[in-house]
């Protein structure tokens, strides 16, 4: 009797476990279900002008509402849920921004990160219809990379530049590019990774190539740095040839844009580009072999599907693939501490 009271004893706390994993495990779905709300606020936030209204100012309620044009109550409910998230700060009934929020929010600070809430507005618009490119295959929307709209193309380079700013400095420090003469940044947008390139190896020139459209706000941006004279700007499509020859090439974020044959067949152009002995760095969104993980990379892929013909997420292993077969030897992973698993990789001819 003794042993059988163990036994149930035993049965009772394994199904009170189980009872609590599920418990855990259904909460946890139900605050996934509910974690759009946050982004949205962030999103309504930036398309109001909450942040830059309130600039360095304090103001309460019907001042802002008044200000903006907005509904009093309405905007008072808004400004506490900011407060709630840590995005603005309330004493006494008035609302300011925090300390680090008027680095971040208000137009023209060098850390400014609204381009890319407002690009991640549009891809919003996209992701409410994933379950019709799931059913399709298709995009949602033209996959003309924001070319079409010059506006579009604003928000898109500034936003690749908002993302890029802080990840650049690290990345030009950890691929050592001493001894190289010329790089060419490969779809290199607002061409902030070519601009700590440079300021970071003295002897360095470096030419972006893109599309003409995108290279307006390239030469706004170049302009503002003091290395604007070691950088060209060339006009010109990635996916039909690269002209010149050049002892580095840097590809980031470009290929999960492409397709496998896509990618292969500009892997093999940019060797063709390469001086002998020159260097290839491939930075993206890199898969385990299963795809299904790291989570970012895996979850862009469905970005991907939505916005681009071909393009995913890839895994290390196809990479190295196409980088072989175009000849390149002495491939390298390079560690990094980069967010959303951005990772490395480099490839010598």
């Amino acid at each position: 009797m003794r042993n059988l009271g163990s036994i149930q004893l035993l049965i009772f706390v394994m199904k009170d476990q189980k009872s609590k994993t599920i418990q855990r495990y259904r909460d946890n779905l139900l605050e996934l279900g509910y974690s759009f709300f946050k982004p949205r606020v962030l999103i309504t936030a930036t398309k109001l002008d909450i942040f830059n209204t309130l600039g360095e100012a304090t103001m309460s309620a019907s001042e802002t509402a008044s200000r903006l044009g907005l509904d009093q109550n309405a905007t008072e409910t808004f400004l506490n849920a900011l407060v709630s998230l840590g995005l603005l700060m309330r004493d006494n009934g008035a609302y300011s921004n925090t300390e680090e929020g008027k680095e971040l929010f208000i137009t023209g600070k060098e850390e400014y990160i609204g381009d890319i809430i407002k690009l991640q507005d549009t891809m919003w618009n996209s992701w409410s219809m994933l379950q019709e490119s799931i059913t399709s295959g298709k995009p949602t929307r033209k996959p003309d990379m924001f070319q079409e709209k010059r506006e579009e193309t604003r928000i898109f380079i500034r936003a690749m530049h908002n993302t890029a700013m802080t990840n650049a400095p690290h990345v030009s420090k950890i691929i050592n590019l001493s001894g190289y003469k010329t790089l060419i940044d490969i779809g290199g947008g607002p061409g902030t990774y070519s601009v700590n390139f440079c300021k970071e190896n003295k002897e360095l020139k470096s030419t972006i190539l893109d599309l003409p459209g995108t290279l307006e706000i390239t030469k706004e941006l170049i302009s503002l740095t003091d290395v604007s004279d070691r950088i060209t700007l060339m006009e010109g499509d990635f996916n039909k040839n690269i002209d010149g020859n050049y002892d580095v090439a840097f590809l980031s974020n470009i290929i999960h844009c492409l397709g496998e044959e896509e990618n292969s067949a500009l892997i093999e152009r940019v060797y063709n580009a390469l001086n002998v002995g020159g260097m290839m760095v491939i930075q993206d969104f890199i898969m385990t072999d299963e795809k299904t993980s790291p989570p970012f990379p895996a979850l862009f892929s469905l970005n991907m599907l939505l916005f681009t013909e071909n393009g995913k997420s890839y895994s290390f292993k196809e990479i190295e693939h196409w980088l072989n077969a175009a000849g390149f030897q002495n491939l390298e992973r390079v560690c990094t501490t980069l967010p959303r698993s951005i990772s490395l990789l480099i490839g010598k001819k």
